[in-house]
């Protein structure tokens, strides 16, 4: 019984995801950086509301999302990101109130098929620069010891900031699936980020100690901010040598 709910729990989402991936023109950039048969964290920047359905499409992997505990303060959002988003509310301002979704986000870990996907930012960002990379991230690599592996989202179309239908997260994200129907849209894969890695624990023997824990977090963070703007420059160098080829196939 619990399985069949499950499975209709979930259509809306394979429906969505489905239908989204045969519309709009997904490009994948450096896909084999993923590590096969391994559970890992995507980092993602954070453009629009339809940017997990964007991800699941152009991945096809089946993601469990991070997401702020206000897109799930009413009934309909609950539903909307929980089972169209497949994500899991995260507190910002009670962090004890994290020990339920942590459970949660925990009990996933190992499952097959299943990874998991957090934008770092918090919150939509629709500027090139990124902002107030959160450490959530970085705290579950350490707690789990899964590899995070940047990705940056390139030409998604979305609501102007500040305007009404934008404040409204589910107005937003449905909006910015329709704005993006047949547009090219291109992921780029960064390099996995190992959160046991020797360049990141050297200098932390004695994990038991707490500041070493905070500094290890720390590392990890700064580690992930690294390889995103590294990313985000090879992404960038990458267009730029496409566009020169399609100028040269036109002279």
């Amino acid at each position: 019984m619990k399985k069949i709910r499950d499975f209709f729990y979930t259509l809306p989402r394979i429906i969505v995801v489905n239908l989204y991936k045969l519309i709009v023109r997904i490009k994948v950039f450096n896909y084999a950086r993923i590590p096969v048969n391994e559970q890992v964290i995507f980092a993602i920047n954070h453009v629009t509301g339809a940017d997990p359905i964007i991800i699941m499409a152009a991945l096809k992997k089946t993601l469990i999302f991070f997401a702020i505990s206000n897109d799930f303060k009413t009934k309909f959002t609950n539903f909307f990101f929980r089972k169209v988003g497949n994500a899991i509310p995260i507190f910002q301002e009670n962090f004890f109130k994290n020990f339920g979704s942590f459970k949660e986000l925990i009990g996933n870990k190992g499952k097959k098929g299943v990874n998991f996907a957090i934008f770092p930012e918090g919150k939509l960002n629709k500027t090139d620069i990124y902002k107030d990379f959160k450490k959530g991230a970085a705290y579950f690599a350490y707690k789990t010891k899964l590899r995070i592996i940047p990705v940056y989202i390139q030409g998604v179309r979305g609501l102007r900031a500040g305007t009404k239908l934008e404040k409204n997260e589910v107005t937003e994200g449905i909006m910015a699936l329709i704005l993006n129907l047949f547009r090219r849209i291109n992921i780029f894969i960064g390099n996995p980020i190992d959160p046991i890695a020797e360049n990141i624990i050297k200098d932390f023997k004695e994990l038991e100690d707490e500041k070493s824990y905070r500094d290890m977090v720390e590392e990890i963070h700064e580690e992930m901010e690294k390889s995103f703007w590294e990313l985000q420059d090879e992404a960038d160098e990458i267009l730029n040598n496409e566009e020169q080829l399609t100028k040269d196939k036109r002279i």
